[in-house]
């Protein structure tokens, strides 16, 4: 059994009428009118930590506690701690354990752990 479509089976590509015609020229332009805020508003936490300047860290630390494996560690979740003050200060958890589990697990997060130590070795003297 064939089915065969209706008409001639070519596609109609003509509009049959003025309703499917487009018009080339639009009458208005798009656009959207944004606040004028900070460009870091709404930044997820690397782009922010790649900005901060870490007052307390640079003041408690140098580049040379950076070398030290011991010792990076405690700069990183310090680190991770004075973001979420300074950066995210609405930043709520349910209790203070959850959040050291939330230090604990950006501090051993690979990707975010290399950004804030390069931004760390650059920012530390």
């Amino acid at each position: 059994m064939e089915i065969k479509p209706p008409g001639s089976g070519k596609p109609n590509f003509k509009p049959t009428d003025e309703t499917q015609k487009i018009s080339k020229k639009t009458e208005k332009t798009f656009s959207v009118e944004r606040p004028h805020a900070d460009p870091l508003q709404g930044a997820s936490l690397t782009e922010k930590a790649q900005q901060a300047h870490f007052p307390g860290v640079s003041a408690q630390f140098s580049k040379k506690d950076l070398r030290n494996p011991q010792t990076v560690e405690v700069v990183v979740r310090t680190s991770v701690q004075e973001l979420i003050q300074t950066e995210f200060p609405k930043a709520r958890f349910a209790s203070e354990e959850d959040r050291k589990n939330f230090v604990e697990l950006m501090a051993n997060d690979p990707l975010f752990r290399g950004k804030l130590l390069g931004h760390l070795e650059k920012l530390l003297t």
